[in-house]
């Protein structure tokens, strides 16, 4: 019964330390007049001593994701002046949670001052898409744990569920 309780609270905490994906847009815009993009000046923020994967591996990840969703979109990558100009933060820093259990499920006379402690690596990416002019237009907010084996993987997830809005704004035409 006590490895119920400490199992079920365990899955609760593993799951509110997930994956979050905020998306947000200038829901004004005519996106379908925006036709080709290109990468501006993005940065990574990982410190030297907790990086696990090398910077220009990273920035090949996200950037070939991005390039991968907006093409599908329809739009077109360009080195010369572009419509939309996508930068991107990323930064991974390990983390730990702790967490006073008490005296779930314990027999009388056991010490009910327990602790469950939770060390992961939590990793913040930020994509954002500026007009020619500057404007923010459409911005991916993530925060997810991660390990160096799923890093790719997480970042197509966060790419897609960031420009699956883009893509049905992107095709509306106005009237």
């Amino acid at each position: 019964m006590k490895s119920l309780f400490i199992s079920v609270f365990l899955a609760a905490s593993l799951a509110a330390h997930c994956q979050t994906i905020s998306v947000e847009y200038d829901k004004t815009r005519d996106f379908t007049k925006y036709k080709t993009f290109s990468f501006g000046r993005s940065q990574i923020t990982t410190p030297k001593e907790e990086k696990q994967v090398d910077n220009a591996t990273v920035d090949r990840w996200i950037v070939g994701a991005i390039k991968s969703q907006l093409e599908q979109i329809g739009l077109t990558k360009t080195d010369s002046v572009a419509d939309l100009i996508i930068t991107y933060t990323e930064g991974t820093m390990a983390r730990t949670d702790s967490e006073q259990l008490g005296p779930l499920a314990l027999t009388p006379g056991n010490n009910p001052d327990r602790n469950f402690t939770f060390r992961y690596r939590q990793s913040n990416l930020v994509i954002d898409m500026n007009d020619r002019s500057g404007n923010l237009i459409w911005r991916v907010n993530s925060t997810t744990n991660m390990t160096s084996t799923e890093i790719e993987k997480t970042v197509d997830v966060i790419v897609a569920r960031g420009f699956k809005k883009f893509a049905r704004a992107h095709r509306k035409k106005k009237k």
